[in-house]
């Protein structure tokens, strides 16, 4: 009752998106300008980069006075794979400064309104995410989870899988545990991309997720059953990251080939979907 009672009184469902951001000069304009009229903030926290995105930032800032807010993030962040999972399960590895974990708690320590976009400088928002973000509002529901869709660097389909084997896919990894959507590789996993910070916290983590964070928050204890949950099947935005330059970037060796090795050429981009791409700049010569 005591999570139904915050959610009554905190008046309307303000967002923060919080968008952590390094070397995304290519896509991190599209990718906010797609979301910026949906939310009340854009908390963008640029992380070492040595490309434009600083400029970018900056840009974007510029633009959009009082509703983006920029900061800086001054420590390098291990590797996703073998590099994180050898920090975290160091002694005291899990108040790293330099785990993803300890940095998406900084950076969500830094957005101001009660509800929290998790958003990545290299997805674009399809038009499923404003209808999913009106139903979320109309529902009551606390937490909304999404999926998106993986473009391929063709930027003409989607990408697809060459096993669907996770024993297989997994068997060159420093922990033989693969994450779920590389079995597929079209989708991103239904994760709850919108929350409310009240409670959100990331941990370094286990070994069921050795590569990187996981999230936690009160609002999907067990004992509530997701009835505080609204999903969002349809994909409610493009990933863009394996059409970038370095796709891997900020993954360790062992990890990103195991991506690359199971990569196939999927079903081709939706027509609305080419639009899109079209309309941001992102479809490629």
């Amino acid at each position: 009752m005591g999570l139904r009672f915050a959610l009554r009184t905190r008046g309307r469902k303000t967002i923060s998106a919080m968008v952590r951001v390094k070397d995304e000069e290519e896509f991190l304009d599209a990718s906010v300008r797609s979301i910026v009229d949906l939310v009340d903030e854009v908390v963008l926290v640029d992380n070492l980069s040595t490309d434009r995105t600083p400029q970018i930032v900056e840009a974007l800032r510029r633009d959009h006075p009082g509703k983006v807010v920029t900061h800086s993030y001054p420590y390098e962040i291990r590797s996703r794979g073998r590099e994180h999972w050898q920090l975290a399960s160091s002694p005291d590895g899990a108040r790293s400064p330099h785990l993803t974990s300890t940095y998406y708690n900084w950076c969500l320590a830094r957005c101001t309104q009660p509800y929290i976009l998790k958003w990545d400088g290299d997805m674009i928002a399809t038009d499923t995410l404003a209808a999913g973000i009106e139903r979320w509002r109309r529902a009551g529901a606390a937490v909304l989870t999404l999926v998106g869709a993986n473009v391929h660097a063709d930027r003409a389909h989607l990408v697809g899988a060459r096993s669907a084997d996770p024993a297989t896919i997994a068997r060159s990894l420093t922990v033989p545990v693969a994450p779920s959507w590389v079995a597929s590789m079209t989708y991103t996993y239904a994760h709850p991309h919108l929350f409310p910070r009240l409670g959100a916290r990331f941990e370094a983590g286990d070994r069921r997720a050795w590569w990187t964070e996981t999230f936690a928050s009160p609002f999907l204890h067990p004992r509530l059953g997701g009835r505080l949950v609204l999903a969002i099947e349809e994909p409610a935005f493009l990933h863009l990251k394996f059409c970038k330059r370095d796709p891997y970037a900020g993954y360790s060796d062992d990890f990103a080939a195991m991506i690359d090795a199971n990569m196939a050429v999927g079903p081709p981009l939706r027509p609305e979907w080419q639009a899109l791409m079209r309309r941001w700049g992102a479809a490629g010569a």
